[in-house]
């Protein structure tokens, strides 16, 4: 199968880390093992609202170079726990204390979400991403390597520089920044958020035109990734370098 490329570019007046291609999914014929990931989604509460870790992969790298991501990375065979999903809090700790400085216990690190790379993309994985809340005053050390800079944002900033083509994102970043949003309303918010049960996550992945849209559970099209079907909508459409999430609503 023919690799289909998805380029976060923009104008010369708005480039995504100096010119970056940011977001390239390779498509394969074949299934591949999804192999398992942790990320780390820090919160700290400012007197004016809520604020996310985002750190930046060095434009180097071969696997997402330029984007901002929160901490993380593969689950490693020594990571302790007597599962799956305990493994991979212990490897979201350990990942954040190698890409960001931030000490925490695993059992700071509450399920979020997880999300399971669709069977059509070459490299996959299984991924759990973890809340937990942090003084405001949290020192960040990035490592200067990997991790080339980091910035705390509020949500809604965050998905506005990206709809900007200035902050270079991934799906499952962009639906997390667009659940916590709620944060920069509420206090109250974070209870909620740490209290429910985490969303799963198996996109369908389906190209029109010169898009690519990732239909989620719930959509009408999910199951058959027919787009002319009529009825809920629950999808990310990637088109012009940026990425853009429709959060699960009734259609007609």
């Amino acid at each position: 199968m023919t690799p289909f490329t998805f380029t976060c570019s923009a104008s010369p007046a708005h480039r995504f880390s100096e010119g970056i291609e940011a977001v390239v999914l390779e498509l394969s014929d074949t299934v591949s093992e999804a192999r398992p990931a942790a990320t780390a989604i820090l919160v700290r509460f400012t007197d004016q609202s809520a604020e996310v870790l985002l750190l930046k992969r060095n434009e180097t790298l071969k696997h997402m170079p330029g984007l901002w991501v929160f901490p993380g990375g593969k689950v490693e065979p020594d990571d302790p726990g007597e599962d799956a999903l305990e493994q991979a809090r212990h490897g979201a700790a350990r990942e954040l204390q190698e890409e960001a400085g931030v000490s925490l216990s695993p059992d700071e690190l509450t399920p979020f979400s997880h999300w399971l790379t669709p069977v059509v993309v070459k490299r996959r994985f299984s991924t759990w991403f973890f809340l937990a809340e942090v003084d405001d005053d949290t020192p960040v050390t990035v490592d200067g390597s990997e991790i080339t800079a980091h910035q705390w944002w509020c949500p809604s900033e965050a998905l506005a520089a990206h709809h900007s083509a200035d902050l270079p994102l991934t799906p499952p970043t962009l639906v997390s920044l667009h659940e916590l949003q709620c944060l920069e309303a509420s206090r109250d918010a974070w209870t909620a958020l740490v209290s429910r049960p985490p969303v799963h996550f198996f996109p369908n992945v389906v190209r029109e035109a010169e898009a690519m849209i990732f239909l989620y559970e719930g959509d009408a099209c999910y199951e058959s990734g027919d787009l002319t079907l009529q009825g809920p909508v629950h999808r990310t459409v990637g088109k012009g370098g940026r990425f853009y999430y429709e959060p699960l609503s009734e259609g007609a």
